[in-house]
């Protein structure tokens, strides 16, 4: 598509014969190319001599035209050729857009993951700009997604968002690749992803629980329509059915990933007559709230109550106990995406478009057997 765009921009000599009235041929198929110069003449009713002219700020093309050009191109999301290489050319690296959901910031996973990238980015020459999902909103998407082809941009990294089909379609009209980390629904088999084996590691906390000889032992989730999260919660879920105990899915508190849905769920459980002598949280930042919930009503860990987190950040570290906790690959999902998202910038063919990084439970102070 690129190559025929080329010879399609060296028609400039040709003369620009205006169609009159809109075309009445379809749009342009959206598919997984950057729009063309030829489907920006068609969504106008144009030639494509006149589209060159418009593009590149030549004469000889009417009023009503040129806006009818214009109007195309930013319906389309077009972004020249000659506009992409210029800003590439201006630029001294790679650039590449990483986008975040502004309610991560405080997130432990978010900083581990940065660091990952970061190394990934100075081995690749790579610059990373860090921006807020809000800049990609809905009203907004193509012209966002051309400011970022224009910018220089060579593909974008979005972590842990909902994804959106027309952010996606966005990117490609622009020309540019997307990568999702571990994105709350389910990833697209046409679309890079990288996670974790959420389910494995699930199944292998709730499993050192039960060999502990827990059996009465709640899952605290996450955001409501998680994937990451569904699937810990069904990895818990199996492993309690497994060893004959009882697991209600649809019973689980769910919430943010944060210290605060911790305390609240975990002390709304801990306030039953019959409190639960083990919790399983779906992050660490979760697992720190439910130590402070414990303290609050006078538990000891792991005396009274065994907890277990998921993500070994450095909150799981220097948390009081010590926490036992899944460790997931963060950082190295970080350099996997950076890396992923520079091949796909320089036309490589990707083996497989979802990879999951292997997870492992690591035990420390926070369990030990019930009394």
């Amino acid at each position: 598509m690129r190559v025929h765009e080329g010879r399609s921009e060296l028609t400039l000599g040709v003369s620009a014969d205006v169609v009159p009235g809109p075309s009445t041929r379809p749009a342009p198929a959206l598919g997984t190319h950057r729009v063309t110069l030829s489907a920006v003449a068609n969504e106008a009713g144009v030639s494509i001599a006149t589209v060159s002219k418009v593009v590149n700020g030549r004469s000889g093309v009417g009023r009503q035209t040129r806006a009818r050009v214009e109007e195309a191109i930013t319906e389309l999301g077009y972004v020249s050729l000659g506009e992409r290489q210029a800003s590439l050319h201006a630029a001294r690296e790679m650039s590449v857009e990483l986008v975040v959901d502004p309610r991560d910031v405080s997130n432990p996973y978010l900083s581990t993951f940065l660091g990952g990238a970061m190394e990934a980015a100075a081995l690749h020459h790579v610059a990373l700009v860090l921006r807020s999902l809000d800049a990609a909103n809905e009203a907004r998407q193509v012209s966002w997604a051309q400011d970022l082809a224009r910018a220089g941009r060579t593909g974008v990294i979005e972590v842990t968002s909902a994804y959106s089909a027309e952010r996606e379609r966005a990117l490609k009209r622009a020309g540019l690749p997307m990568v999702l980390v571990d994105p709350i629904d389910v990833p697209r088999t046409s679309t890079p992803s990288i996670g974790a084996t959420n389910w494995a590691g699930a199944y292998a906390a709730t499993q050192h629980l039960i060999e502990l000889g827990h059996t009465d032992i709640r899952y605290i989730g996450g955001p409501p329509g998680a994937r990451c999260d569904a699937v810990r919660a069904h990895g818990w879920a199996a492993a309690m059915t497994e060893a004959g105990l009882v697991a209600d899915i649809e019973a689980v508190p769910k919430g943010s990933y944060t210290f605060g849905h911790g305390l609240e769920a975990a002390t709304a459980l801990l306030s039953h007559d019959a409190p639960p002598t083990a919790i399983f949280a779906g992050s660490d930042a979760s697992a720190t709230g439910v130590l402070e919930a414990a303290r609050r009503l006078g538990l000891g860990i792991p005396a009274d109550l065994s907890v277990v987190g998921f993500d070994d950040t450095l909150l799981a570290q220097t948390s009081a106990p010590p926490l036992t906790t899944v460790h997931q690959p963060i950082a190295d999902i970080g350099r996997n995406a950076v890396s992923t998202i520079v091949r796909l910038a320089r036309g490589e063919v990707l083996a497989t478009k979802r990879v999951e990084l292997s997870t492992h439970l690591v035990v420390r102070d926070s369990t030990a057997p019930p009394r």
